[in-house]
C-alpha cells in the first residue's frame, strides 16, 4: 500500500513538473494594438513604455517587412513602391556601398554595443540598413541619431549628418522620421531604454493583391447597400445599416473610458469587436442581412487572416530562432485581435494582453 502511494506521489509530482516546465518553455508574447498616428495625443507614452519595460521582452517586434521579403513582391505592392522612394533617397545621398553590407551592419553594431556615441558609426549603419532594405532598423538608427544623438553632435559631425541624411525636414518629408508614428513615442524608446540594438520585422505583405480586389468589391456593393437605405428609410436595407451604425457605435461613457487611455482602449475585446465592424463593413455579425455583402466580406476576412497567420508565422520562427522568452509585438490596432488568437492556438505560445501588464 505504502509503495502504491509513493508511486502516486511521484508521479503526481512529475507531472506537476511536465506543467511546470511546460509553461516555463512558452514564449510569453504581448500583442500592443497601437495607433499609427499620435501626434495629437496627450497621454503619457512613457506610462506606456514603463509597462512594457517591466514585461522584460527579449526582443521587440514592428510592423515592418523582413528585408528579404522586399523582392519577392511585385514592383506595383504599396510596401515596395514606398520603401523604393527611401532607398533611392538614401542611395542618391550615399552612392558608396560597402562590399559586403551584412558584414558591415555586424561591425558598426559590434563597436557601438562597446561605445553607444560613435556618432559616424551609426550614420553608417544607418544608410546599410537602408540600402540592405531593411527599413525598420533604418527607421530605428536615425530616430536614435535625431533623439539622443544630435544634440552632442560637433561641427563637422553635424555636417556630416546633414550631408548623408538631408536634415531632419527632409527626413520627415521622406518618411525616415515620424515623430507622431507609435515607434517615435513607444516602441524605439522602449527597445532604447532596454539597451537593445535592433527592432525585428515581421509584417506580411504577400496576399495585400487579393485583399484589394475583395475590399474594393465589398465597398462598391455597401455604397449600393447605403443608397438603397437612403432612397427607402422603410426598406430592410435601411433596417441593415441602421443596425450596423448602432453595431459598431461606443456609447457615452465607454467613448469617455476609451479616451482616457486610448492604449488601455485598443487593447480590450470590446475595441477588438468594434474594430471588426469598422474595417469589415459590419463585419461577421451582420452576414445573412439584407442587402449586406456577406461573400465579399468573407473574402476580405479571408486575405486579412492570412496577413495575419504570416505575421505571427514570422513572429514565432524569428523568436525560437533567437531563443526569446518574452516578446512585445507593435502593430497596428487593427491586427490585435486577430494576432492574439491565431497565437493562441500555438502550444508554445502564451499570450499576456497589454492590459495585464503592471
Amino acid at each position: 500500500m505504502r509503495t502504491l502511494q509513493k508511486f502516486i506521489l511521484a508521479l503526481s509530482l512529475l507531472v506537476a513538473f511536465t506543467i511546470k516546465l511546460n509553461a516555463q518553455n512558452k514564449i510569453e508574447i504581448v500583442i500592443v494594438g497601437s495607433a499609427h498616428d499620435n501626434s495629437k495625443s496627450t497621454i503619457n507614452f512613457q506610462s506606456v513604455i514603463d509597462k512594457l519595460k517591466n514585461f522584460k521582452p527579449d526582443m521587440v517586434f514592428g510592423e515592418y517587412l523582413p528585408k528579404d521579403d522586399y523582392a519577392k513582391l511585385e514592383e506595383s505592392n504599396w510596401a515596395k513602391e514606398l520603401f523604393k522612394k527611401n532607398h533611392a533617397y538614401l542611395e542618391k545621398l550615399n552612392p558608396e556601398s560597402p562590399k559586403n553590407i551584412g558584414v558591415e551592419i555586424k561591425r558598426d553594431l559590434k563597436a557601438l554595443a562597446k561605445f553607444a556615441y560613435y556618432h559616424k558609426t551609426r550614420m553608417n549603419l544607418a544608410v546599410n540598413y537602408a540600402k540592405n532594405w531593411d527599413r525598420g532598423n533604418t527607421d530605428y538608427q536615425i530616430f536614435v541619431l535625431e533623439n539622443y544623438m544630435k544634440q552632442s553632435f560637433g561641427k563637422e559631425e553635424l555636417a556630416t549628418y546633414n550631408k548623408m541624411f538631408g536634415g531632419t525636414d527632409s527626413l520627415k518629408k521622406i518618411g525616415f522620421y515620424r515623430p507622431g508614428s507609435e515607434y517615435s513615442k513607444i516602441y524605439f524608446p522602449l527597445i532604447y531604454q532596454l539597451k537593445q540594438d535592433r527592432i525585428y520585422n515581421m509584417d506580411c505583405q504577400t496576399y495585400d493583391r487579393p485583399w484589394s480586389e475583395a475590399w474594393h468589391k465589398t465597398d462598391s456593393l455597401y455604397k449600393i447597400l447605403t443608397d438603397k437605405a437612403k432612397t427607402d428609410s422603410t426598406s430592410q436595407e435601411a433596417a441593415t445599416v441602421k443596425a450596423i451604425e448602432k453595431y459598431w457605435s461606443y456609447d457615452k461613457d465607454e467613448a469617455k473610458v476609451f479616451n482616457a487611455d486610448p492604449y488601455a482602449g485598443m487593447n480590450t475585446v470590446k475595441y477588438g469587436i468594434l474594430d471588426e465592424a469598422w474595417n469589415f463593413y459590419g463585419g461577421s455579425h451582420f452576414y445573412g442581412y439584407a442587402g449586406f455583402p456577406t461573400e465579399t466580406v468573407k473574402e476580405m476576412i479571408a486575405q486579412w487572416t492570412l496577413r495575419n497567420e504570416g505575421m505571427c508565422k514570422n513572429i514565432i520562427e524569428q523568436a525560437k530562432a533567437q531563443k526569446a522568452k518574452r516578446v512585445v509585438v507593435g502593430v497596428g490596432a487593427s491586427h490585435r485581435k486577430w494576432m492574439e488568437e491565431i497565437l493562441a492556438k500555438n502550444p508554445a505560445v502564451k499570450i499576456i494582453n497589454y492590459n495585464d501588464l503592471h
